[in-house]
């Protein structure tokens, strides 16, 4: 069975050529970044119990909704296919399968809110903290289906290579953000002073924005419509089910991760408000990082899906070795800055006359050096993870996940909590858990399994 290259296959894997795909993905990983960093900050000069709360209360939100942006996202990897097979027929309707089960997450995490105060009432943090903690949450939750339905369209774009579109509407989103926050948590321009609740609904404000400039391009330009039958077809019960058959794993893999890392922050939270305080500061730095190279990882992914569709396994491989280089640069810089330079990116957080914030720059200074001591292990995860995964390389991924995040890393650290460990003990378990993934990810890549893998349909 034959299958024709892509006219998205014209370059050799370079780094130059994987750059101008990635580089618009890292700047848009990036506008995230500096959203989630603008948020911490706007949200630790307004009060401390809103600092502690974001991070908690965030991640808790994103933990929830993670399957469902795992499922969601996945739809990239069948429109990359797609492309790659030249079947431009098929990618509007891989998108509609995104879209379909963005609105299943849109639902469950609506009825989250039911149960989500129970959850921060038993962790006992101090009343305010946890007020905090259930506003955000009921912001973030109830507009989840506006940060689901916009992942769901980008793929359109994402997955097809053009990713100037992605970055394009990042900024949109970022330049939305930023003043609406700040409108919002502090009552400027004639806005309510909403505080915590303002951090929120200034990020879904924003969010709409993007996703109303990717239901235009995707809904009603007609070459969309007419070459990618966009409005057509919408529903494929087969192509649905691969689509579940390969983005559940995916979905459960993300969950399962970030589920074990919440469990962590839960942990650092019961040392107390300073040690939470330092956590969501660094965290959000950490995110200058992390970010950025998502936009590598999922350029991998891509490259590597188009490449299985077009049957080219050569320039797959070109293509992962050139996302792995750029990360290593990018990584080592982010290392001397967080190692060598931590007052840099730590002087913004600070409140000029509150001696108490003393002790939480000193934690987080030293929570800094623990972040650069796996950060390779964190380029070597996202590169080798999404790489195999945009084969359709799902299932395994989602078992080294589960075995890694809970038997390495969440249930040891609950373990040293209960033993009255150091909370410096929890953090090497981090370090320790992640450089380990990183090498774990990288040897299933070089044993090749994702090299026979595809997710869809062949055609003659």
């Amino acid at each position: 069975m034959k299958l024709y290259k892509s006219d998205f296959l014209t370059n050799d894997g370079s780094i130059l050529n994987v750059l101008r795909v990635a580089l618009p993905l890292i700047l848009s990983s990036s506008c995230h970044a500096v959203n989630m960093f603008m948020d911490r900050l706007m949200l630790t000069r307004y009060s401390q119990s809103s600092a502690a709360a974001a991070l908690t209360s965030g991640l808790t939100s994103f933990t929830l909704q993670c399957f469902f942006v795992g499922a969601v996202g996945y739809a990239g990897t069948f429109v990359a296919q797609y492309s790659g097979a030249n079947q431009n027929k098929r990618v509007g309707t891989a998108v509609w399968q995104g879209i379909f089960l963005a609105m299943a997450g849109a639902v469950f995490m609506a009825s989250c809110c039911l149960w989500i105060p129970y959850l921060f009432g038993a962790l006992n943090h101090e009343p305010a903290v946890e007020k905090q903690e259930n506003i955000y949450f009921t912001w973030l939750a109830l507009g989840s289906g506006v940060f689901l339905g916009q992942q769901a369209l980008s793929c359109f774009w994402s997955g097809r290579g053009k990713t100037m579109m992605v970055l394009l509407v990042s900024i949109l989103v970022t330049m939305l953000n930023l003043p609406l926050n700040y409108a919002f948590i502090y009552g400027k321009w004639g806005c309510p002073e909403m505080g915590t609740a303002g951090a929120a609904l200034g990020t879904v404000l924003a969010a709409a924005g993007g996703l109303i400039i990717y239901a235009i391009g995707f809904f009603g330009l007609k070459s969309s419509r007419k070459h990618y039958n966009t409005c057509k077809n919408m529903f494929d019960w087969d192509m649905f089910k691969r689509m579940i058959k390969y983005s559940t794993p995916n979905g459960i893999q993300l969950m399962g991760d970030l589920a074990a890392f919440n469990v962590f922050v839960i942990v650092l939270s019961l040392y107390g408000v300073q040690v939470q305080e330092a956590s969501s500061i660094v965290f959000g730095i950490n995110n200058l990082a992390f970010c950025p190279i998502m936009g590598i990882g999922m350029t991998a992914s891509i490259l590597v899906g188009q490449s299985i569709g077009a049957n080219d396994i050569p320039h797959a491989k070109r293509s992962v070795r050139s996302a792995r280089t750029i990360m290593l640069i990018y990584m080592t810089v982010m290392i001397i800055l967080f190692a060598v330079f931590p007052n840099v990116v730590l002087d913004p957080f600070v409140r000029f006359g509150d001696t108490a914030q003393l002790e939480v720059m000193r934690l987080a200074k030293i929570m800094l050096l623990f972040i650069a001591a796996y950060l390779f292990g964190d380029g070597l995860v996202l590169v080798y993870s999404n790489a195999v995964r945009g084969a359709g390389d799902t299932r395994y991924m989602m078992y080294l996940t589960l075995i890694m995040a809970w038997g390495v890393f969440a249930i040891p650290c609950v373990i040293m909590r209960l033993l009255g460990c150091s909370v410096w003990y929890l953090w090497g378990c981090l370090s320790l858990y992640i450089l380990l993934f990183g090498w774990l990810c990288y040897q299933r890549y070089r044993g090749g399994k994702w090299t026979k893998m595809k997710v869809i349909e062949e055609t003659l």
